[in-house]
């Protein structure tokens, strides 16, 4: 018995060349056997990229940024709270998706305070001079 514990006597593909290559497969201890499940990571990215497309279509089409925030921020719930991987990515997808629902709101709520004004404006031009009864 040696002090590297190597105790098997049967060295039979043992070389002296340093860079010779076994004929095994051998397992890379740091990714656990690359043993993850298939299309667990597809919520995470759905709810990413539709965060931020709320983000950028919430400016302009407040209706269609308000759902798709809505659903970036569902699932993005639903990776954390079954704890499947890409949970930046599911955490990037709730806060983007948070930021489009605002924005969303923000702008029907613009939309409609800035609507009110402009009938009212259009009402105060109506009895000014510059029409013709």
């Amino acid at each position: 018995m040696d002090n590297n514990y190597n105790n098997d006597n049967n060295q039979q593909n043992m070389s002296t060349d340093p860079y010779a290559q076994g004929g095994g497969y051998v397992q890379d201890p740091y990714n656990n056997g690359g043993l993850e499940p298939q299309g667990s990571k597809g919520m995470a990215i759905a709810s990413m990229v539709l965060g931020i497309c709320a983000i950028v279509i919430g400016c302009c089409i407040t209706y269609v940024g308000i759902v798709c925030g809505i659903i970036a921020i569902v699932l993005g719930f639903n990776v954390k709270k079954k704890g499947l991987p890409g949970q930046g990515q599911a955490t990037a997808g709730i806060v983007c998706g948070i930021i489009g629902l605002a924005l969303g709101v923000l702008g029907i709520i613009l939309a409609a305070v800035a609507g009110n004004s402009l009938k009212e404006w259009a009402e105060s031009l109506q009895d000014g001079a510059l029409f013709i009864k």
